[in-house]
């Protein structure tokens, strides 16, 4: 059991950081100025759905609550998929 709890705590704790990752991917990508892939875009589409640009310092433990449950709810994944097809097949 004990194995078991600690799994689901690095489980919470990985998908807050792949969240804090996205977050700060979505950021830098806005201060750019060109085009990117079509993935990319939808992504960041998806991301500004659910956490706005950062243009002024706000606490952050709301948008980081927002990309946890992104990330798990792998919406993130299926929108990119839904627009450049699937990443790999599945069996």
């Amino acid at each position: 059991m004990n194995t078991a709890l600690k799994n689901f705590q690095i489980l919470e704790n990985g998908y807050g950081v792949i969240g804090i990752e996205l977050m700060a991917a979505a950021q830098a990508l806005d201060f750019r100025e060109h085009r990117f892939g079509n993935g990319v875009e939808e992504a960041k589409k998806t991301i500004r759905k659910h956490v706005e640009f950062l243009d002024e310092d706000r606490p952050l433990y709301k948008d980081h609550n927002a990309m946890k449950a992104l990330v798990q709810s792998k919406d993130i994944v299926q929108n990119v998929e839904d627009e450049i097809g699937e990443f790999y097949a599945k069996k």
